[in-house]
């Protein structure tokens, strides 16, 4: 059996070489990457389908489309879109250029082959019932068998419009019998009489002349030999409305004359119901789910809507740009970099992120990244569905800050100590820890009140907040008037630097304090510790000596540091 020709349409070799692998067995395969060469080969040789792709440079798919449908050569051939695009609105101007079907990217051989087959069929068993009416020498008795076991509905008119030929999957669709309808006029017994008037403007405005409502609106493309497939509704026997995707041909005689037309109906009913309940949830899933998609290059290539309104960017702001768009500066560089070596790796990374919106605010976000493959099985970049946990996040902060300074209080201190400990221990790098104490602090308050008391520390706590900006600096109040600093692994020299700035920042605060024996100011003395621990190193140990250096600073004379350095 001769095999049927398919036209491939797509710039992309390797679709094309996905496209003839699963086809090429059953199927003549033709090629053209771009729209002016596959209407050559369109008008040149004998096609049976196009799978058209719609995003091509210098001429996109549609209007490939609209040249096929336009021309008389080429208008009954049916084509497919092939289309990374899901969304209704492409869907339906798919539908609008003539496409009898379209299918998604990443290809799904199974879906593909079944719907290639199906169109090849109707466009087969369409092209041989046209030919077959428009020969007097027709076998009768073959053309009954095809007409009654006909998967498809198949309505014959005359010039006129007047029913001739009612087969059975007509019947049991419309839910008529032949006999009701055989020399009746159509349009008016199961078409939607407003959607023949809407079409009628449309052909109207397309063709540049009147076209009259009803008979001439179905058939007025047929009779100029333009395609003149389009889904349509039909109003069943019990008034129930279906959608048909209808195909009509003008039957000629053997001198080319029109001699009635043939439509064959398919009932597409589910498959648009099925496509609602698609978009429906894609619909959902952007407006509900945080979620993003990018290049292997981490450059964004989609975002749904719910990620647009945590975030406070457009899609049009996000796209093609880099996460690092929202990354918030207290995410240390470490952090990603983990991150990163697993996605890269082909893993999937799990974790919370601290976000920065576009108006400064940030948002904490539980965050699963998955590698994304095509169908050829090849990584083309990563997938990233987020769930909103910063009031979580803020309940948690509240449990380890202290309420009056905003730093980190000292249960959460204890905590991070132990942790940078093991780190120092495992990395063999120093750890450094400073503890801070306001000098006279009891005076101050016995002098100036606990109020102003209160004020002094807030202000403390903003220095030492400043202090901290770094990934991996730590400042706590560790209770009164004691604070604690941990901080990034430094140089001796740049940490004594480091403390030194700190100390000066105290007292350039210039709150007075005339019971301080170090200043007129208030001041803090200071016991620092920095050492590359060994497996011996407790917390303990590293806060006793912070604390022995402390009490060494204040008996020495205060407002000054006394380390291990």
């Amino acid at each position: 059996m001769k095999k049927q020709n398919i036209l491939i349409v797509d710039d992309e070799s390797v679709n094309i070489s996905v496209l003839f692998e699963i086809l090429s067995e059953k199927y003549n395969i033709l090629v053209a990457t771009d729209g002016i060469t596959a209407l050559e080969i369109a008008n040149s040789e004998n096609i049976d389908l196009v799978l058209l792709d719609i995003v091509m440079p210098v001429m996109d798919g549609y209007e490939v489309a609209y040249k096929l449908k336009h021309n008389k050569d080429t208008a009954s051939i049916p084509f497919i879109f092939l289309t990374a695009k899901n969304d209704s609105q492409s869907i339906v101007r798919g539908f609008k250029e003539g496409a009898v079907d379209y299918i998604s990217k990443p290809f799904a051989k199974e879906e593909l082959l079944v719907r290639v087959n199906n169109h090849l069929q109707f466009y087969k068993l369409n092209k041989a019932l046209s030919n077959a009416f428009s020969e007097l020498s027709i076998n009768k008795n073959f053309l009954q068998s095809v007409l009654d076991y006909s998967p498809l509905s198949i309505i014959t008119t005359d010039t006129k419009g007047t029913i001739t030929l009612f087969n059975k999957e007509a019947e049991l669709m419309l839910g008529y019998s032949s006999n009701e309808l055989v020399n009746q006029k159509s349009a008016s017994i199961f078409h939607d009489m407003t959607e023949i008037e809407q079409r009628a403007n449309e052909f109207s405005q397309e063709l540049g002349e009147d076209i009259k409502i009803g008979f001439d609106t179905l058939f007025v493309k047929s009779r100029l030999g333009l395609d003149n497939t389009y889904e349509w509704k039909y109003i069943t026997k019990d008034k129930k409305t279906i959608i048909v995707n209808l195909s009509i041909s003008a039957l000629k005689n053997n001198s080319d004359e029109i001699i009635g037309y043939m439509g064959i109906a398919e009932d597409i009913s589910q498959k648009k119901r099925d496509e609602k309940v698609i978009r429906d949830y894609v619909e959902l899933v952007d407006k509900n789910i945080i979620t993003s998609s990018t290049d292997l290059k981490g450059n964004i290539i989609y975002v749904s809507e719910a990620f647009c309104q945590i975030s406070g960017y457009t899609k049009k702001e996000l796209l093609g740009k880099n996460h690092r768009i929202i990354r918030h500066p207290d995410m240390n560089r470490e952090f990603y970099i983990d991150l990163w070596q697993s996605i890269t790796s082909n893993k999937d990374w799990k974790g919370v992120l601290k976000n920065r919106a576009k108006d400064g605010s940030y948002y904490w976000v539980n965050t699963a990244i998955y590698p994304i493959y095509d169908e050829n099985n090849t990584k083309v970049g990563y997938t990233a569905i987020r769930q909103d946990v910063t009031d979580k996040k803020r309940i948690e902060e509240l449990s380890i800050r202290d309420e009056l300074t905003s730093l980190y209080n000292r249960r959460y201190f204890n905590e991070v100590l132990n942790q940078e400990l093991q780190r120092a221990k495992r990395d063999s790098n120093n750890i450094t820890f400073l503890m801070i104490d306001i000098d006279h602090f009891k005076q101050y308050n016995d002098t100036y009140g606990h109020q102003a008391g209160d004020k002094v520390l807030e202000k403390l706590g903003d220095v030492l907040n400043n202090f901290s900006k770094r990934a991996g600096d730590f400042a706590f109040r560790l209770g009164g008037e004691e604070f604690g600093m941990i901080f990034s692994e430094q140089n001796n020299q740049e940490t004594i630097k480091f403390a030194n700035n700190l100390l000066k920042a105290i007292e350039a605060l210039e709150i007075p304090h005339i019971n301080n024996s170090a200043s007129k100011f208030v001041t803090g003395s200071m016991g620092l510790v920095c050492k590359n621990v060994d497996k011996e190193t407790t917390a303990e140990n590293i806060y006793k000596e912070a604390d022995d250096n402390l009490y060494k600073a204040k008996e020495s004379g205060r407002n000054r540091i006394i380390s291990n350095i």
